[in-house]
């Protein structure tokens, strides 16, 4: 497949460049990752470079004792294998699961480093692209080692909760499960079902049917939580 056509099925790669260097073209292996399948995993050889042109996927970071952390959500457009790619690694250092169904373009990883060596914007676009997402790792990281699990688990509740649109719904219970929850927030299931407990016993949430749920006064009593907690130290005595 040519470039040209991958452009008719996502226009958005336009903004990362209008066309490939003919002798590179007619290259692109177009596939189709269905919902929740494996796409790379994490130290597998970097042969081949993808271009996500619809759905979502997820990056993920696998431990030797079986633990999962989520680094993060991407939506076409992204790329897979690009990190790898720029820092000159010979394996992929994460694991990446299709969320929804995904339609990725392939290239030989030799012919990407090479379009990328001939275009200066795709250089450039690509290299932003990452800078974006590295400034978001690097902007909150830390915040599970420096807050307590308290904190963390029930601010990323909160979040889910306005994603949630429980602003102009009034209640929502929450469509992750305790072990997604982990996985997201980087705690452990055990320490996640002792804080939930904890948090409806102080009556900041229920649960419904396993899931932490949040009606209107809820939602607000646990966001003046988080401002208390932000207005006090690391150990819990005010500033």
């Amino acid at each position: 497949m040519r470039y040209a056509e991958l452009l008719e099925l996502a226009p958005e790669l336009r903004d990362f460049t209008a066309q490939i260097p003919e002798t590179l073209d007619d290259q692109f292996q177009l596939r189709n990752h269905p919902a929740h399948t494996l796409i790379h995993q994490k130290d597998s050889p970097l042969e081949r470079i993808g271009i996500l042109l619809q759905g979502t996927f997820r990056v993920v970071n696998e431990f030797e004792n079986g633990n999962v952390f989520m680094i993060e959500m991407n939506e076409a457009i992204s790329f897979i294998g690009e990190v790898t790619l720029l820092a000159g690694a010979a394996a992929t250092s994460v694991t990446i699961e299709a969320v929804s169904d995904c339609l990725v373009a392939y290239l030989p990883a030799e012919t990407f480093d090479r379009w990328l060596r001939q275009d200066i914007r795709l250089l450039r676009a690509i290299s932003r692209h990452v800078a974006a997402k590295l400034y978001c790792s690097s902007y909150n990281r830390g915040e599970r080692l420096f807050h307590s699990a308290k904190y963390v688990l029930l601010k990323y509740l909160v979040r889910q909760a306005e994603e949630q649109s429980i602003r102009t719904a009034g209640y929502v219970v929450l469509n992750k499960t305790r072990r997604q929850i982990s996985e997201e927030v980087g705690l452990t299931e055990k320490t996640i079902n002792r804080t939930l407990t904890q948090f409806v016993r102080d009556g900041i949430l229920s649960i419904q049917r396993g899931k932490a749920a949040f009606h209107a006064e809820q939602y607000h009593r646990a966001q003046r939580e988080l401002r208390v907690y932000m207005s006090q130290s690391r150990n819990g005595s005010n500033r």
